[in-house]
């Protein structure tokens, strides 16, 4: 049995920040969905199907006084983590080309526009990190506007000999540094926070028992982008991508529990056809014509070819697709059970069968 990676509960501290009203802002700029997002975020953190966060080890504030009180939580969580920091905000965030290009996550009483000097500035919460050395690992969650400037500089790539001073680090945001996250009206939760807590909750069919932070984000990216919602970004740091953040709630199914289907022969590929076919695959990958490619590689798939399947399995899984793509891996080449993985690909819906 593979030991877990997943950071005791018991060790690991959380810090989840929420502001859903703001006093100087009209009504359609108030974010409603955030306090619920907020709650079932910390309630989904203390289940034991996923990680089992006690209470009194996860701070929730929601419409925190100042950038101090919140300041306070973080010092504190890192000063008694030693496995795992969670860092989460939820609101509105803040730029002024003024004051620079930085960040800054808008609190109760920050007014817009130029209400960064009452926000808190998201490189507050990067020296956190920077100071908590001694916790392996940290995660940041920001689901805000322009949250993608979250990346820049130390827990960036753009900056690589900084970053390595946090080891142990990612970052995974609602949208990019020049796009703004959405609050779908009449939604309970947030576009971003509504994915993350249904991953959290229903979990990841056919995936890997533990969610890391690449796999989490691999899955966001396809359910919001498959939604025309503004996509996420991740940034991280040493072995930032490989934390695991929860358990896979779904159940797994494992290989040995069905049978191999024999493949019928006649759908075996002539040989002629895939010598001819893969290089042509390459030649239209480097021309940049990638419908193409794919659509003669699901041709020789459909005909049977196992390295053609295996390409497909490889590319389900990195598009977050572990249902199919486990169904795809276990049935024989030209089976009707992968011939119905194949006819779901061809049809593109967004939907996991």
């Amino acid at each position: 049995m593979t030991p877990s990676r997943l950071p005791p509960a018991a060790t690991s501290r959380a810090v989840l920040v929420g502001v859903s009203r703001y006093h100087e802002l009209s009504a359609e700029r108030q974010l409603p969905a955030v306090e619920a997002g907020l709650h079932r975020l910390a309630a989904l953190l203390g289940d034991p199907r996923i990680w089992g966060l006690r209470p009194e080890h996860c701070a929730v504030l929601h419409q925190p006084e100042d950038a101090d009180s919140v300041i306070s939580a973080l010092r504190t969580a890192s000063g008694q983590a030693t496995a795992s920091l969670l860092f989460y905000y939820a609101g509105h965030g803040l730029i002024d080309p003024l004051a620079g290009d930085g960040l800054y996550l808008a609190l109760p009483r920050s007014p817009e526009p130029a209400g960064t000097h009452l926000a808190l500035d998201y490189d507050h919460v990067r020296a956190e990190l920077l100071r908590a050395a001694a916790v392996p690992q940290k995660v940041v969650i920001l689901d805000c506007c322009w949250s993608g400037r979250a990346l820049k500089g130390t827990m960036g790539a753009e900056d690589l000999a900084a970053a390595a001073a946090v080891k142990g680090t990612a970052v995974l945001t609602a949208c990019a540094s020049t796009a703004k996250a959405l609050s779908p009206p009449g939604e309970d939760c947030t576009a971003f926070t509504g994915a993350l807590t249904r991953i959290l909750d229903e979990g990841l069919p056919g995936g890997p028992a533990e969610l890391d932070v690449a796999t989490l984000y691999r899955s966001l990216a396809h359910r919001l982008g498959s939604e025309n919602r503004p996509r996420p970004q991740l940034a991280t740091s040493g072995a930032g991508s490989e934390l695991v953040l929860a358990r896979n709630t779904a159940p797994q199914e494992p290989a040995e529990k069905q049978v191999s289907e024999p493949a019928p022969a006649a759908v075996r590929p002539p040989a002629l056809l895939a010598e001819h076919a893969r290089p042509r695959i390459q030649e239209l990958l480097r021309a940049g014509r990638y419908e193409e490619a794919q659509e003669l590689r699901l041709s020789l798939a459909e005909a049977g070819d196992a390295e053609a399947v295996r390409d497909l399995v490889t590319r389900l899984r990195r598009e977050g697709h572990y249902g199919p793509a486990a169904r795809l891996e276990r049935s024989t080449p030209g089976s009707e059970a992968a011939q119905r993985v194949l006819r779901w690909l061809r049809r593109g819906d967004a939907r996991e069968f």
